[in-house]
């Protein structure tokens, strides 16, 4: 029961993936049935990779959760049964949706995804890689649920930092990033510092210890940055492919980094406290000088031959806005579960 939470969000995140845009809907014709069990007449190898990877994590967490669980068949099979029906349910509606191309092609490769994440559960992988990272989870994170949970929002935070359009720690993107007037792009560079300290506030909400919260937070910005550089290498136009690191957004991550030195040193339930203050004033500054471009003009600025884009791009886009107020809502809950805590310890 313990990762079901986990394992409902990432099923969200492929539903939201495979069915975007949703709507309208439309009988399927007869020809797009017959494409669905044929062999598709070409493959595109990066939509084969994509289909795999994406399905990775759901074979791993659809794992867990059975092993959980008291059930008569191996907890691998019953993962990999679970990714293979909800690949063929989306891809069977898909059939539904214009513009989507359904084919049991795909289904093959979410399956072969799904068994490569139930297998790192299985020897060697196992006792070299998994069990590893699961005692260094151990060892560095709070136990049980609120670990998990906190896992798995890094893990959406990290996804959010895939799409290059948006700042890094800002609003809006990088299309309509310059035409604020020169106040309103000193208040962005400000909501750069306080959600880059509210995010490492959240960071040291997670660790067991109360020390190696500026060590974890730098790593955690170094791979957000690694991959967003990447991300932009690749996917953007070459004129938009630095813009989305300004100096201005170079200076508030020092700041924010500068500021969370002293703070990190406080009391852990203070630190969960203005944690979620500094998130939400972060959040509801971005949302108010924050200017989002409309998708189809979002999605200009980027060079992706695949068909892909705006389901990417909105997936994505959502979780930039969305991510700081899942964060305030587990911080919430972790303060007064805490709070409850120690009260019932002092009795």
């Amino acid at each position: 029961m313990r990762y079901r939470g986990s394992l409902a969000v990432w099923i969200a995140l492929i539903a939201y993936a495979s069915l975007y845009p949703f709507v309208p809907l439309r009988l399927p014709a007869a020809e797009a049935l017959g494409a669905f069990l044929s062999r598709p007449r070409y493959t595109l190898e990066f939509d084969v990779v994509l289909n795999v990877v994406a399905y990775i994590p759901l074979g791993i967490l659809a794992r867990l959760h059975f092993a959980s669980r008291e059930r008569r068949l191996p907890p691998a099979a019953m993962a990999v049964a679970l990714g293979a029906a909800l690949s063929f349910a989306m891809e069977v509606a898909q059939l539904f949706i214009p513009n989507r191309v359904a084919s049991i092609q795909d289904v093959a490769a979410n399956t072969a995804g799904t068994v490569i994440g139930a297998l790192l559960f299985a020897d060697p992988v196992y006792s070299l890689v998994t069990r590893p990272l699961g005692e260094l989870r151990t060892r560095m994170l709070v136990g049980g649920p609120w670990g998990d949970a906190g896992v798995m929002l890094l893990a959406l935070w990290l996804i959010a930092q895939l799409n290059p359009a948006l700042p890094f720690f800002g609003a809006g993107n990088i299309a309509s990033s310059g035409l604020e007037s020169q106040e309103t792009t000193l208040l962005q560079w400000a909501v750069v510092g306080i959600s880059v300290c509210g995010f490492g506030l959240f960071v040291s909400a997670l660790l067991a210890a109360e020390h190696g919260t500026l060590r974890t937070t730098l790593v955690l910005l170094s791979v957000a940055l690694w991959l967003k550089f990447m991300a932009a290498s690749f996917m953007l136009q070459p004129h938009f492919a630095e813009d989305w690191l300004s100096v201005g957004r170079v200076v508030g991550l020092a700041a924010g980094i500068g500021a969370l030195v002293p703070l990190r040193r406080m009391p852990r339930l203070a630190r969960i406290y203005l944690a979620f203050v500094l998130l939400l004033a972060g959040a509801l500054f971005a949302k108010i000088f924050g200017a989002y471009s409309a998708i189809d003009e979002l999605v200009k600025l980027f060079r992706w031959p695949y068909g892909q884009l705006a389901g990417f791009a909105t997936l994505t886009r959502f979780l930039h806005e969305g991510w700081a107020f899942l964060a305030v809502a587990y911080l919430i809950a972790l303060f007064l579960h805490e709070r409850r805590e120690r009260a019932h310890s002092v009795r």
